[in-house]
């Protein structure tokens, strides 16, 4: 069954060379069975945002399977709307990721000016979430922008709970299922939520996209049509992403 992976990283090298450039990439697709990834740079969300997504892409490639999400930052809104317009265009970037000060939700307040300018373009808002202050902070966002798609990236890690209950409130929120390596949570957001709102990720490097398989592909509620949606087709219709992966 073909895997779309919403969650890895580009990375540098010092972290892991399993993700340090295209080719390594494609390595690591092939090691892990995958067959598209949507990437965030690692260099983005550490340090110095524009120059991640510069050389994001760089590697991002739509006929090999490689999706890239451009990073927009909190502290800077007119840096990130400038990347908005030169990114958000392309076909090869499926999505925007967005970020705060370091160690802290994505605050409302310091993200409208950046969403406001993200209406123009109709593709999805992620945010990295680890607990519940991260979800209950993305939910403010999503009653706000309500005609705006908003991905948990990691649903929240150990309080994957409140992230299926933000899901639940706003039909806007889709939750990405790496994290907390829990199949209840793919069983309890099948029978919440259904398994329309879920995409399959695994945080690669670190993350390993086998047993997020595994925990898809284990848990007896889904059909085998729910997997498929889970593992490839959410992705593809979330991204608007028209050509098939096979």
């Amino acid at each position: 069954m073909p895997v779309f992976d919403s969650h890895a990283y580009l990375t540098a090298a010092s972290v892991s060379a399993a993700m340090r450039s295209q080719q390594m990439v494609l390595h690591t697709m092939t090691r892990f069975e995958v067959d598209a990834v949507a990437v965030i740079s690692g260099l983005g969300l550490s340090c110095d945002f524009v120059a991640g997504n510069k050389q994001l892409s760089e590697v991002v490639d739509e006929s090999l399977g490689i999706f890239g999400y451009v990073t927009l930052n909190t502290a800077f809104p007119e840096a990130s709307i400038q990347e908005q317009k030169r990114y958000l265009n392309k076909r090869h970037f499926a999505a925007s990721v967005l970020v705060g000060e370091p160690g802290k939700p994505v605050a409302l307040k310091a993200a409208r000016e950046i969403l406001n300018a993200q209406r123009r373009y109709t593709k999805p808002v992620a945010i990295l979430t680890r607990n519940t202050a991260d979800i209950h902070a993305v939910q403010e966002l999503a009653e706000e922008f309500n005609q705006m798609k908003f991905l948990l990236l990691g649903m929240g890690g150990d309080d994957w709970r409140y992230a299926i209950e933000a899901a639940k409130a706003c039909v806007n929120i889709h939750l990405e299922i790496s994290g907390s390596l829990d199949a209840d949570k793919v069983t309890e957001t099948a029978n919440v939520i259904s398994a329309r709102r879920m995409v399959f990720g695994s945080g690669l490097p670190a993350g390993n996209p086998t047993l997020y398989k595994e925990m898809t592909q284990e848990c007896q509620i889904l059909t085998s049509f729910d997997k498929k949606r889970i593992l490839l087709d959410n992705a593809l219709s979330l991204f608007q992403i028209e050509a098939e992966v096979e």
